[in-house]
């Protein structure tokens, strides 16, 4: 059992002064520090008044195959990048081997992220990922949209899925991922999510990143009619949007990006067991634009990087910089407070994880972090936490410090 008195806890949703936390596994108390030793005197106390906890952020969309990318990839529009990926994936995938992959889920712990959705196109990150402190929802993705290879695909999928199937524990899931409706043909999505349905699991899709995309189903036009036509002899979509977002229904689904989503797809998406997975600065070096929260607001959202092919961190604290600053009809402190909110406790309910909160009962996944200097209105301590903090002193996940 230990004790930690800090400052303040953020839980996140309120501002706890005057009290410290009891942990073990799970969070067994919440209580001035002279009670909870009385309670736990063999207990480890620690004191820091010049420090904050928090709860671990959950970052639900992330590609980690990708993180061997720095300047590879060429951004500022999503087809032009979408050329490099393809150009370049031969030489970059190879490039993150174990090592490669055992840093970055170091980096993204040292950073004061608890629990990653992974987004695998191959399988190769299973490993690194099972081994991993992290809490890991492991997204086996299928693409293909062409239908005389979608047996092949769907093959290809199913061995991974039931592959990271037998990892399952506490901490690691399996679970399925649709690429996209414009990649993903509709016998293969509507097979892939049988197999959702069939073992429960989690599923996420990217859905309406870019303006391309858009007039793409819309109409068959636009960047991606090229595209399709070169790569693979392909003049029109095989989706609709309407019959592809079907296949959703009866699923928990994390919609990732949804920028270019028209109010009829939401309205439909809000129906559904659904969560919108936000990216801030993925949509930003892409040329996709910012998500409108207006617009989704009847939709539960969470902040996510999504991976190292389209951002230069996997660090959360600047996620919601970035966040902080697309945003700018909002009002600062109190959008500060819905963004740890959404890195938090928004980001575990996505996922399905027990933690994002620090409440009694919770499993004791928490970050420790530098009090903002010189603060003199508490009620700041969301906005100063974002601006000022770049990756947090102490890490727990399940009670046990990793930083």
């Amino acid at each position: 059992m230990r004790i930690i008195k800090p400052f303040a806890i953020l839980t996140p949703q309120t501002i706890i002064q005057d009290k410290a936390v009891a942990f073990d596994k799970k969070i067994e108390a919440i209580d001035t520090v002279e009670n909870l030793i009385k309670k736990y005197p063999n207990a480890a106390v620690e004191h820091d008044e010049n420090a904050l906890l928090l709860p671990g952020f959950a970052n639900p969309h992330l590609h980690l195959e990708f993180s061997a990318n720095k300047a590879t990839l060429q951004y500022g529009d999503f087809i032009p990048w979408l050329y490099s990926v393809i150009r370049h994936r031969e030489d970059l995938l190879p490039l993150c081997d174990g090592a490669c992959l055992e840093q970055t889920l170091w980096s993204i712990i040292q950073t004061g992220t608890t629990a990653i959705g992974a987004i695998s196109s191959y399988g190769e990150d299973l490993q690194a990922c099972v081994d991993s402190a992290l809490k890991v929802v492991y997204f086996n993705e299928v693409i293909g949209s062409n239908a005389a290879t979608a047996d092949v695909m769907y093959a290809s999928f199913l061995e991974r899925f039931h592959q990271s199937k037998k990892h399952e524990n506490e901490r690691f899931k399996a679970a399925v991922a649709i690429h996209s409706p414009y990649s993903v043909h509709y016998i293969l999505a509507k097979r892939a999510l049988d197999i959702a349905k069939k073992y429960g699991s989690l599923v996420s899709v990217h859905f309406m990143e870019s303006r391309a995309e858009r007039k793409w189903l819309d109409k068959g036009s636009g960047e991606f009619a090229k595209f399709f036509k070169e790569f693979l002899n392909q003049t029109r979509p095989v989706n609709d949007t309407k019959s592809f977002l079907e296949l959703f229904k009866e699923l928990h689904t994390l919609f990732v990006h949804m920028v270019w989503a028209n109010e009829e797809e939401i309205q439909t998406i809000a129906s559904y067991n659904a969560h919108i997975i936000h990216c801030p600065i993925s949509n930003r070096l892409l040329g996709n634009g910012v998500l409108n929260l207006e617009k989704i607001k009847s939709i539960p959202y969470a902040i996510a990087t999504d991976g190292l092919s389209s951002n230069y961190s996997l660090n959360m604290y600047e996620e919601l910089k970035a966040a902080l600053f697309v945003h700018p009809y909002k009002e600062a402190t109190t959008f500060a407070k819905e963004l740890i909110i959404r890195a938090t406790k928004a980001g575990y309910d996505a996922l399905g994880f027990e933690g994002g909160e620090i409440a009694v009962g919770k499993d004791a996944d928490m970050q420790l972090i530098d009090l903002p200097e010189g603060l003199t209105n508490v009620e700041d301590l969301y906005l100063h936490t974002i601006l000022h903090t770049k990756k947090p002193k102490k890490v727990y996940i399940q009670g046990v410090e990793y930083v």
